[in-house]
């Protein structure tokens, strides 16, 4: 995006201050109401993406309902060309995570008016029926005087809508959504509250609950596990606040708290009392797995109670370890004796060779399966059971999958579908999207295929590469600029249609060279080049101008005929007289003009005198 660049004919980008994996962030000035904004712009690659400029629609859509002091405000939503933007107030401050960086673990005081105010931002939200699905720090800017403001809707959809993560692919921070969003389930207003009890662990204790080593690893463990009790590091949380934060975590949705404003209620009550208003929570639950151990009777023992099956006891255990160290001899002298060995390597193989290795290490071919792969060759060992370098007992049966080569599928018809359409259409049959080139095209949609090869209907191996040309729309036309300096606003605005432009911005200046209504300056300049349709912004006169200055015309008529006098200054170029006068006679005439600017004397069309006026 170049900086000074004018959006919409009203937004003029000023400088780049972030970005996200999906959108770039720009301070800018309304020229209209005179004001700071933030324009969020869709990356280029996403421009054609039709999938992702839904989801960044969705952004404005879904906060166009919400007003709330905690919430960043939408203002406009735009499209020029192939850009998207939104419009969006310009929020002065840091965000959550900066701080969490900086300073955690935070005083309990400051959480409490952090989170109290990010309640009021969701619970507004879900009054709505809008769930954020991607609550985390990032999201939440704090401003110089401390205000909370949670921004960046952008994957919220409404509850009206189904939730499910789409394709497979889950949304959202892994560190910070919930247990059913890692599953791909409905997201719900306890999603929201889960990932608000991940930022509330945080910023008590300085860490994230859950670390891996992937995001996969992250998911599983927040499925499988209850994060580490956060006053085991940070001591001096009160014990009713570790418990809020617990139960806004618990993996169980119908275990945490029904709704923001009790999760809000629970947090100050344990701030100023000590205690829960929404009942106790037990961080400890039972799980099926759980042993329930009986109560050991208290009754005093006597020793002869002790004394008496002693004996009986001692004859067991004897005979016990004698079976055992007879089963032992007779292991060693059979199955131990039969040796252990390393499984060879079998994959890539043909089964004979697969086969003759195995009898070779003293190993038993065991089942063989056959399957199709699409980049194993027909014959060949794709898998074995156990794998390669596994040590296993001499005569063991290892299992092996044979390659029937690839499948042979039929290219999908993906012309006139967009990119991305595309591309699972393909990804179905078990093709690979390969090459892609983009052309102008006047007929078919920017973002949309063109051609396609191997053609549609063609029976190819699975694993095969398809390559698409994609179109980027019509061509663009440049035009060459005229000169609108000088000219009067109408004039200006008849040109630039006329050159297949479109009339941008009109601001006004004071001049005391142009006289009001003229047009000073213009952008693009003139002679440039531009794109056809391209906004075209001027500058116009607000006066007072220039001072007016009297000239005087004089000339003896060689002949009789039409005295014409024309005067080209600010104003344009204007007759300023005009008669008829017989041969000898003498003309005086006072003319009125704009410095700088000409005179010129025509009789019967001829030019006769000309003068520069300064």
């Amino acid at each position: 995006m170049v900086i000074g660049r004018l959006l919409g004919n009203r937004y003029e980008i000023q400088e780049k201050i972030g970005g996200g994996g999906m959108s770039l962030v720009y301070r800018a000035q309304d020229i209209y109401l005179n004001r700071i904004v933030a324009i969020k712009v869709l990356r280029e690659q996403f421009d054609s993406d039709e999938e992702f400029i839904v989801r960044f629609r969705r952004e404005a859509q879904a906060v166009a309902s919400l007003s709330h002091e905690n919430i960043v405000s939408i203002y406009d939503v735009g499209q020029e060309k192939e850009i998207y933007y939104l419009v969006m107030e310009m929020v002065e401050g840091r965000n959550l995570k900066e701080i969490i960086k900086r300073r955690a673990p935070l005083s309990v005081r400051e959480i409490v008016d952090l989170t109290k105010q990010i309640c009021a931002a969701l619970e507004h939200a879900h009054e709505h029926q809008i769930i954020h699905r991607d609550i985390k720090p990032h999201n939440i800017i704090i401003t110089d005087t401390g205000k909370a403001k949670v921004t960046d809707f952008g994957i919220a959809r409404a509850v009206s809508t189904a939730t499910v993560t789409h394709t497979g692919s889950i949304m959202g921070s892994v560190h910070y959504f919930s247990p059913e969003q890692a599953k791909g389930e409905i997201a719900n207003e306890k999603s929201d509250i889960y990932s608000l009890g991940v930022v509330l662990y945080e910023m008590a204790t300085g860490c994230l609950p859950f670390e891996g080593d992937s995001p996969i690893g992250v998911a599983l463990k927040k499925i499988n596990a209850d994060p580490i009790a956060p006053k085991s590091i940070n001591p001096q949380l009160p014990e009713a606040f570790e418990k809020v934060i617990l139960r806004a975590m618990d993996r169980n949705p119908a275990l945490r708290y029904d709704s923001v404003r009790q999760l809000q209620e629970d947090l100050v009550s344990a701030y100023l009392y000590n205690r829960l208003e929404h009942g106790a929570y037990d961080s400890t639950k039972t799980t099926e797995d759980t042993l329930t151990i009986p109560l050991i009777s208290r009754r005093k023992t006597k020793l002869s109670d002790l004394t008496a099956p002693l004996k009986a006891w001692t004859w067991v255990i004897a005979a016990l370890i004698l079976i055992g160290f007879l089963i032992g001899m007779y292991l060693s002298s059979t199955v131990i004796a039969r040796g252990e060995v390393a499984v060879p390597n079998l994959v890539g193989a043909n089964l004979a060779d697969a086969e003759n290795a195995l009898i070779r290490n003293g190993l038993i071919p065991g089942e063989v399966k056959n399957d199709h792969h699409p980049s194993v060759a027909k014959g060949l060992i794709v898998s074995q059971a156990p794998q390669a370098n596994e040590v296993v007992k001499k005569k063991s049966k290892i299992d092996m999958v044979v390659s029937e080569g690839p499948s042979l599928v039929t290219v999908p018809d993906v012309i006139n579908n967009s990119l991305i359409a595309a591309e699972v259409a393909l990804t179905k049959e078990g093709l690979v999207l390969k090459d892609i080139s983009r052309v102008y095209n006047s007929q078919i949609p920017s973002g949309e295929v063109i051609y396609q090869e191997p053609t549609a209907g063609q029976e190819v191996m699975q694993g095969t590469a398809i390559n698409l040309v994609v179109s980027r729309g019509e061509e663009p036309v440049w035009v060459k600029m005229p000169q609108l300096t000088g000219m009067t606003v109408d004039q200006a605005k008849t040109i630039i249609v006329n050159y297949q432009l479109t009339v941008g911005y009109i601001q006004g200046e004071k001049s005391d060279k142009y006289a009001k209504g003229m047009v000073i300056r213009q952008d693009p300049g003139a002679d440039g080049e531009t794109l056809q349709y391209s906004a075209v912004n001027l500058v116009v006169s607000e006066g007072p101008g220039p001072v007016h200055e009297h000239a005087d015309v004089g000339l003896t008529m060689q002949t009789n005929g039409t005295l014409q006098i024309i005067v080209q200054d600010s104003r344009g170029r204007n007759v300023a007289y005009e008669n008829y006068h017989a041969a000898g006679e003498k003309v005086t005439r006072s003319v009125q003009y704009m410095k700088p600017g000409v005179i010129e004397v025509y009789v019967n069309n001829n030019l006769i005198q000309k003068k520069d006026v300064e």
